[in-house]
């Protein structure tokens, strides 16, 4: 059988190698930029490289996860490769010798504009998360993983014109929640 975009997701439940093949020369340069760009600047190349390689045995791990109705096998690919990036991340930042918070934030203000900036990033990813389908998975392909509107009207189906109008209604509907967010409420809670 031939492995291709239609029934990849499908062979890689079913634990077919050629599968796995086939995603990792398919989507190996994707998930080492998303993995570089997670990293930044944190660890080596080896590490990076070492990130990629378990983002694919995650995959191999978790493929019956896989549900093509929730998004695309790119966007599972990513999401797995996101993860081990942010776990490598958290680990390469607590090694021995890595510079610890509280020398990089000096002052008070240094530290509540770190928590602000925490919690907006916390309730940003909850906004992306609140988008519907195919809204969500459009607007993490376009920024997160820096797909353009064309790439992503072809893995879609739509036009671009659609994509980029869908992208329009997300950008608004998560600029207008952010900024109804009670900050104060939530600082003092």
């Amino acid at each position: 059988m031939e492995i291709n975009e239609e029934n990849a997701g499908l062979e890689l439940a079913k634990r077919n190698p050629l599968a796995l093949e086939y995603v990792m020369n398919e989507y190996a340069n994707s998930v080492y930029g998303l993995v570089r760009r997670v990293l930044g600047g944190v660890g080596s190349a080896e590490d990076a490289e070492e990130c990629v390689s378990d983002a694919f045995v995650a995959l191999w791990n978790k493929s019956d996860a896989f549900d093509p109705g929730r998004g695309t096998l790119k966007t599972f690919v990513l999401i797995q490769a996101k993860y081990k990036a942010l776990g490598l991340r958290r680990k390469l930042l607590h090694r021995p010798g890595t510079e610890p918070v509280s020398e990089r934030l000096p002052d008070r203000a240094g530290v509540e504009d770190e928590v602000l900036t925490k919690e907006a990033s916390r309730r940003l990813v909850e906004l992306i998360d609140g988008l519907p389908e195919p809204d969500r998975s459009i607007f993490c392909c376009k920024y997160f993983y820096y797909e353009t509107a064309e790439q992503i009207a072809a893995m879609y189906g739509l036009t671009v014109k659609a994509v980029e109008n869908r992208l329009f209604r997300a950008r608004k509907a998560i600029r207008r929640q952010f900024r109804e967010w009670p900050w104060e409420e939530d600082r003092h809670a």
